[in-house]
């Protein structure tokens, strides 16, 4: 949502409008956290119930989840190019299709959200790697290096700016949520001890504070709140914020936010206001969630109920087989 509602905005603003309206880079942040989370809390687990990390299980799961609708997506993009719709110089194509568009210095719009799904096909890559093979003692070193290294080159203003999405740089939300799923059974027993975070008062004070900070571009500190927040909701899920985030709308948007994602490029456009498919508000936006919906109807959903087939089932005597 907060990136679709900055993606359909126009031109440069002042910092209250930014204040109000503009957290694309936010709501890609809250995300990274998430994932972060997720996925070293399901290495955790297979770890502890199997006595090891499959990688190849676990690149085939992240395979049938990601690349389907994403080949539909390039598929597309593809073909209105080749059709003289929009124009995608030959060059980008590698950056594509070897998933590292956070390394492409002039990325056209269309393709320019593809950033933030190689940092995360590189954090697949990397960190069930560092799992497997480092001792669980090393793994919060990595994390943290990862969390303070990025901020670092950041402030020193050490980066090319054309590389300010490479790797490096932006994985420190994913480190921060790999580190809450490590120390998660310390976090969750002090998060419900203490009567402010276990309550809905602490979403009064973080989200306004993340606001501002993230309008202010003081990264560091808004991840911090924001994976606050998400333990917060992980360990305690109660409360107001809580029953809204599981109402059925946003449940249903959840599921389909993947595709949704991948699509919404080709019906906004906030730098030159002419979208690849033109359609006045909000008519872009209803076109935005039926391409996402066929997406994930005809493609995500049949693909997901293959995974089932690539996980640790149990045998009798307690050992592990890989179906």
């Amino acid at each position: 949502m907060l990136v679709m509602t900055s993606h359909s905005i126009l031109g440069t603003h002042s910092f209250a409008f930014r204040l109000l309206f503009l957290h694309a880079d936010l709501g890609v942040r809250v995300f990274f956290v998430i994932s972060g989370f997720l996925i070293t809390t399901l290495l955790l687990n297979e770890r502890a119930e199997f006595g090891g990390i499959s990688l190849r299980l676990f690149y085939i799961r992240r395979t049938l989840r990601i690349l389907p609708a994403f080949y539909l997506f390039v598929g597309t993009v593809a073909i209105l190019s080749a059709l003289g719709v929009i124009a995608v110089p030959g060059s980008n194509w590698i950056y594509v299709l070897t998933y590292t568009m956070n390394f492409d210095p002039h990325p056209p719009w269309v393709l320019g959200h593809l950033w933030s799904l190689s940092v995360e096909e590189q954090f697949y890559l990397l960190w069930p790697l560092a799992m497997k093979f480092l001792q669980p003692r090393l793994w919060a070193i990595v994390a943290i290096l990862s969390v303070f290294c990025g901020s670092a080159v950041r402030a020193l203003g050490l980066i090319d700016p054309a590389l300010h999405y490479a790797f490096p740089f932006v994985c420190g939300p994913l480190a921060m949520g790999c580190l809450l799923a490590i120390y998660a059974p310390r976090v969750g027993a002090f998060i419900a001890a203490s009567r402010f975070l276990s309550s809905d008062i602490v979403f009064i004070f973080a989200v306004p504070l993340i606001w501002w900070l993230d309008a202010m571009d003081i990264r560091l500190i808004t991840n911090i709140l924001v994976t606050l927040c998400v333990a917060r909701l992980v360990f305690v899920p109660t409360g107001f914020v809580a029953r809204v985030l599981n109402s059925a709308p946003l449940v249903r948007l959840g599921k389909v936010s993947y595709s949704l994602y991948l699509f919404q490029q080709l019906f906004f456009d906030s730098i030159s206001g002419k979208p690849s498919i033109p359609l006045p508000f909000p008519f872009n936006l209803v076109g935005a969630f039926a391409a996402a919906l066929a997406c994930y109807y005809a493609v995500e959903m049949p693909f997901l109920a293959l995974r089932i087939r690539f996980r640790h089932l149990k045998q009798t005597g307690g050992l592990g087989r890989r179906q």
